[in-house]
């Protein structure tokens, strides 16, 4: 009797023992999940087309999986667009689109970071800083009161066969640009956009810009060797993207195509064929309703996100803008694009483009430069549009056709039906995207501002000795030319 008891004991440990192997088994399936996500990057990578840029990382990156050619980020902003990453949702839905919100709200709605959906599942969820391979944590920068709560900085601190949902971030290229002095990019020899007049102050910050990239591009092969090197490639997707466009002056902040455009390359081996190009529309918010589905995780309310892969995908139409203030210049733009038209409403049409922006008159030539020229009429169409005093209430872009977006033909007859469509889609979605936003009064913009006054005037000193806080836009452009032609 004692033996049989014995034998009884005995399958009921290996009992036990084959479930939690198969538990352990089970979790080891879950694919890993990696966002390595760059501050202002555009698309502009070897892999996308740029000649002169050099970014072997992410190169090989791309060749191994899939790179996107229409991806956006729906806000040309990193606190807004990071707020919507991390919630699935857009950033006026969970009260987070004005930069930097000064009257921060929780969640609305029972809404939670998607990371509490992750930790839910067994997840280990990190957050780290890829200047420093992930030894302190990384970019948050979120517009909300509610916790996102994080486990760790970095993978190896999970328990053993844990599955991971892990950030890295990298700041590059955000300004200030950084030299590669091992390879640095001739500004005689850049490609500068069409959007942009081709002055040699602007060839030499795009110069400085693609040498940032290129640090960037560092970092990219780092993280990817200690993933190959844990061990963990094959059983980890990563997504690796920008958090909005190019920092430059007609695109951060803004919502056009250099502000919302975004590099997206995903790797998910066995699943994805490698060296692919997929032209779909996807927007930024994308990544976390998908990277959810790839996890089989669900969540108990739908986010604004569409799955883009694995079994459950769905085809995006359209892609959404959003902004409203940033720092001192307070605006309330939207738009919407089918890949081929882009709509953008510009509700607050009775300011200019170019109203004061501190951070952009502290840190970006070309601000100066505009005013500048301007002054002495000597800033040339098309890219004189930019300094009007007042903006249209619409505009209407054949993307195909005037990339640069120059070319406004709202009000034009033979495009009404695509105004009105692209309208009337626009519209009717704002109803529910923007119902829990709520807009700053007078008394918080005007705070925000004396706030970007107060940085201006303390950056000025460290950042550009000698020049005074009340140089005027030559003085300015004298300090660049200074810096960027006379320098290198």
């Amino acid at each position: 009797m004692r033996f049989n008891i014995k034998k009884k004991i005995v399958k009921v440990l290996c009992l036990m023992l084959a479930i939690v192997t198969y538990q352990i088994k089970a979790q080891e399936k879950q694919p890993n999940i990696l966002w390595i996500n760059s501050d202002d990057l555009g698309r502009e990578l070897a892999c996308y087309g740029e000649p002169v840029v050099k970014t072997p990382h992410i190169d090989a990156l791309a060749k191994q999986g899939v790179l996107y050619t229409n991806a956006y980020a729906n806000a040309p902003i990193c606190s807004a667009s990071r707020s919507s990453q991390i919630t699935g949702m857009y950033p006026t839905a969970v009260n987070s689109l004005d930069h930097r919100t000064l009257n921060m709200t929780e969640l609305p709605d029972g809404i939670q970071p998607i990371t509490k959906f992750f930790k839910d599942a067994g997840y280990f969820v990190s957050n780290g800083s890829g200047l420093t391979m992930l030894e302190k944590g990384g970019k948050r920068d979120y517009n909300f009161t509610t916790k996102v709560d994080y486990d760790g900085t970095d993978w190896d601190q999970r328990k053993e066969g844990q599955p991971f949902f892990a950030q890295v971030q990298i700041k590059y290229p955000h300004r200030i640009f950084s030299r590669d002095k091992e390879n640095p990019v001739n500004p005689d020899e850049v490609r500068l956009p069409a959007c942009y007049p081709d002055y040699p102050l602007l060839r030499a910050d795009w110069a400085l810009y693609l040498e940032s990239v290129q640090h960037c591009d560092d970092i990219v092969g780092k993280i990817l060797q200690k993933l190959e090197d844990d061990g963990l490639a094959d059983n980890t997707i990563v997504f690796f993207f920008g958090d909005h466009g190019r920092p430059h002056l007609r695109d951060k902040q803004f919502l056009y195509e250099g502000g919302l455009q975004i590099p997206l390359i995903i790797r998910w081996p066995e699943h994805l064929k490698p060296n692919k190009k997929d032209k779909r529309l996807v927007s930024l918010v994308d990544v976390a309703a998908t990277s959810l589905a790839v996890s089989g995780i669900k969540t108990p309310y739908p986010l604004h996100g569409k799955v883009f892969l694995g079994k459950n995908k769905t085809k995006r139409k359209y892609v959404y803008g959003f902004r409203q203030r940033a720092g001192d210049a307070a605006e309330n733009l939207r738009s919407i694009t089918d890949s081929r038209y882009k709509l953008i409403w510009n509700r607050t049409y009775d300011r200019p483009w170019m109203q004061l922006t501190s951070y952009k008159k502290l840190q970006y030539p070309a601000f100066a430069l505009y005013h500048y020229l301007h002054s002495k009429g000597e800033l040339k169409a098309p890219y004189n549009q930019f300094m009007a005093e007042t903006k249209p209430e619409f505009e209407l872009f054949d993307l195909k056709k005037d990339p640069s977006e120059f070319n406004n033909l709202a009000g034009d007859k033979s495009c009404r039906k695509i105004q009105e469509k692209l309208f009337q889609k626009l519209s009717s979605n704002l109803k529910e995207y923007e119902e829990n936003m709520i807009l700053e009064d007078e008394a918080t913009i005007e705070r925000a501002k004396k706030g970007s006054r107060v940085y201006y005037n303390k950056a000025l000193p460290k950042q550009k000795p000698g020049l005074s806080v009340d140089a005027n836009y030559e003085e300015i452009v004298k300090d660049w030319e200074r810096r960027l032609l006379h320098k290198r």
